[in-house]
């Protein structure tokens, strides 16, 4: 399949308080023809489909077992073999009894570092630094949803509650981080064994599904972005704050230094976050083409009663016509989220969607953490889906015993709502986490 790629310009300005400086790089925001990686396909069985007939099945064809480490039942990953095509290997399997069915492994891309539109102030509506975290000032968005006063009136957070990144690592050791990062409690770090029996040696962090080792570390600058919105500490004299000041960040890596994964490496992140006890996952990627495989997982995260937020995208398209997956999958745990600037106007490059677009969240020139003690700033509605996620922690902490629907319900039924979001989403508004925890008093 001929492989095309389109790229946007990529700015970052990176802070910190000894120096600044910035850099340019190139990232995707569209795929033409839905790329995926030669030599392997991904085919599920039926479940009546015996493990001898699977072995009969694949041995025809000379494949072999890549992997089937993944929570959905009866799928694994085939390596075809030597100068075998993904169309022929997708036409055997497609056409043999006991096949559910057989897909590409298609590769996806992080949907966030976008040049702003223009330069923004620290914060158009300055709100009382609560902890006197000397760059909260910065951070306009964790402000605009109402974070501080949902600080002040509820819960600054738990660490019980578990949010997965899903993306291309986090900088476990960064300084406004650290003492957010999840730590499996049940592994002893360094000894080479897996003491939890979970199928990863001494994965104290999470783990990292590009290498295929347990150091789980941002290679790239998205991922830790992503987490600092989501809970980067509070009261610590540095940096800023994230919307769940206090929460367990695991990192699940498996988009590449840069950008780039597979639907394998995502199916196994979900499989070992949703395993590992997340509630959240938080997926700022996307593209590629429709997988059966990939939704059958976030279904299976469904079932556990964990919430998927998920990247609008980055093309300025109605995904109600140009569907942007994974976000645009239909499953009930799914939040799709757009982004919007400081004025709560539409960001020029987010994608939006009458049905398949939930809400908004601030997603231009946001201010967060970059890896070795840096701080940026990014745009993208991979900066704005973190702030939902972010604000899903922080409910579930307050509420913990909410259901994942309840807790969704909550998200949207107390949206602001903003004209730019009106009839191009399902809510019409932009996140507020101060009116959600607010309203739950009233309604649970």
């Amino acid at each position: 399949m001929k492989k095309g790629y389109l790229f946007l310009i990529v700015f970052s300005c990176l802070i910190s308080s000894q120096n600044s400086f910035s850099q340019m790089e190139d990232f995707p925001s569209d795929i033409v023809d839905h790329p995926y990686k030669e030599g392997e396909i991904l085919v599920r069985y039926l479940s009546a489909t015996a493990p001898e007939e699977r072995d009969l099945i694949r041995s025809q064809m000379g494949g072999e077992i890549a992997d089937n480490h993944f929570i959905v039942p009866n799928l694994e990953l085939v390596k075809l073999p030597q100068g075998q095509s993904v169309e022929e290997a997708l036409a055997y399997y497609q056409n043999t009894p006991g096949v559910l069915y057989a897909v590409p492994n298609h590769l996806v891309y992080i949907n966030g570092g976008i040049f702003p539109p223009r330069p923004l102030p620290d914060n158009p509506d300055p709100t009382p630094n609560p902890f006197g975290d000397p760059f909260f000032d910065r951070s306009y968005g964790i402000s605009l949803i109402g974070s501080p006063k949902a600080w002040e009136q509820f819960t600054t957070g738990s660490r019980e509650i578990v949010v997965g990144v899903i993306d291309t690592g986090i900088d476990y050791t960064h300084e406004d981080l650290a003492a957010n990062i999840w730590k499996n409690p049940k592994e002893i770090e360094g000894n080479g064994i897996d003491d939890d029996n979970n199928g990863f040696v001494d994965d104290i962090y999470g783990w990292n599904f590009v290498g295929n080792n347990n150091n789980p570390f941002d290679d790239n600058r998205h991922g830790t972005h992503v987490s600092g919105t989501i809970g980067a500490l509070a009261g610590n004299g540095l940096g800023t704050i994230g919307v769940s000041p206090k929460v367990s960040l695991m990192a699940c890596k498996f988009l590449s230094k840069d950008g780039w994964g597979s639907i394998d490496a995502a199916i196994r992140s979900i499989s070992y976050a949703v395993m590992n006890g997340a509630k959240v996952l938080n997926n700022s990627w996307g593209g590629g083409g429709y997988s059966q495989a990939l939704l059958d997982a976030i279904k299976t995260a469904e079932r556990a009663g964990v919430l998927f937020v998920a990247a609008a995208g980055n093309s300025n398209a109605d995904n109600d016509k140009n569907p942007m997956y994974p976000a645009s999958y239909d499953a009930a745990n799914i939040v799709s989220v757009a982004a919007t600037d400081y004025l709560d106007q539409r960001a020029s490059f987010s994608s939006y969607g009458k049905t398949t677009v939930d809400l908004a969240a601030p997603g231009v020139a946001v201010f967060s953490t970059v890896p070795n003690n840096l701080y940026g700033n990014l745009s993208g509605t991979s900066m704005a889906t973190p702030h939902v996620a972010g604000a899903a922690a922080l409910i579930w902490a307050y509420k913990p015993a909410l259901s994942m629907y309840d807790l969704k319900d909550l998200i949207f039924k107390t949206v602001d709502p903003v004209d730019s979001m009106k009839d191009i989403t399902v809510t019409g508004g932009r996140l507020n986490v101060f009116n959600a925890m607010a309203f739950s008093l009233l309604q649970f």
